[in-house]
């Protein structure tokens, strides 16, 4: 069962079922643009996950992001819903299964922050348009072949 819980910055917060919420949502709070703390991160509107963008200087700076992200999934055998364009990623943590925001959404939300920086991120004042496109972009993704990713296939044989 999904619960919801209130942040001090920013709407209701749907945690996966089984997570530890007192500490996931310590864990949250400092990534959450809201919480005037330095964080860039804002929750979908239904609180099941976290989105934010990234800007790079180059297409070359934006894909050794994604791929040093990418080697971060694989070991924590969980992935982002993204897309990128030239040198902007738009990167979307949640669980589909269970449903909502886990540990693994918020470590990683954690990790990309730490390789922006390493990678060299341009940090604008918040800007729509581009990040808008970006989401629109996942969001096709998700609502066709993706909405199944995280489900136990059947191995028919």
């Amino acid at each position: 069962m999904m619960t919801e819980t209130p942040t001090k910055s920013q709407g209701q917060v749907r945690f996966s079922a089984g997570v530890d919420e007192p500490a996931l949502a310590q864990a949250l709070e400092p990534l959450l643009a809201s919480a005037g703390r330095g964080g860039r991160w804002v929750l979908i509107p239904n609180g099941e996950g976290l989105e934010r963008s990234f800007k790079f200087k180059t297409f070359a700076k934006t894909w050794d992001f994604m791929t040093a992200v990418s080697l971060q999934c694989k070991l924590k055998n969980h992935h982002p819903e993204w897309s990128n364009v030239y040198n902007m990623t738009y990167i979307r943590w949640t669980t589909h299964n269970p449903r909502g925001l886990s540990s693994k959404d918020v470590e990683l939300a954690s990790i990309c922050d730490g390789l922006a920086t390493d990678f060299g991120e341009i940090i604008e004042e918040a800007s729509t348009g581009d990040s808008c496109a970006l989401r629109a972009a996942a969001d096709r993704v998700v609502a066709g072949v993706g909405a199944d990713c995280c489900a136990p296939k059947n191995k028919a044989k």
